[in-house]
């Protein structure tokens, strides 16, 4: 049972079979959604996955610093950043900034695809170590001294 008809049943219980029939017809010709975030954020992509956990009414997040850098249309080539929280907004397109990862200072192109992101997803702050066979003889070092 959909749920213009349990809307229209409802109505018509009560006696009101006018507003029944305009209930019914307004939602079956009602658009359903397709989509879990805001319509306003349709066919973005990351940018729907950045934007959809805050307000739209606050938009993304950049820290003041830059935000002044995008005011005064200075160049981001080359500036470190420690802000690793603030979103990558299409003005940084095509510049090359350096992201703190908590030890040093990582080199990283912002590219379209990138706009959305936080800055400190593309800094990584732990090592990659792939696991390393071992080699030589098994049990050698271990054990008592004779």
């Amino acid at each position: 049972m959909s749920i213009g008809s349990l809307i229209a049943s409802r109505f018509a219980r009560s006696g009101h079979a006018l507003a029944a029939a305009a209930a019914a017809a307004a939602i079956s010709q009602a658009p359903r959604a397709q989509h879990a975030a805001s319509p306003l954020l349709w066919g973005f992509g990351a940018v729907t996955r950045a934007f959809s956990s805050r307000p739209l009414w606050k938009g993304a997040f950049v820290d003041v610093f830059l935000q002044r850098i995008k005011k005064n249309k200075e160049n981001l080539n080359g500036r470190k950043i420690w802000s690793r929280r603030s979103s990558i907004l299409p003005e940084f397109v095509g510049s090359s900034v350096l992201i703190y990862n908590g030890k040093t200072h990582v080199r990283c192109k912002i590219t379209e695809g990138k706009v959305g992101h936080k800055l400190g997803e593309f800094a990584f702050t732990r090592r990659r170590r792939p696991h390393r066979a071992i080699t030589g003889k098994a049990g050698q070092g271990k054990g008592k001294k004779k």
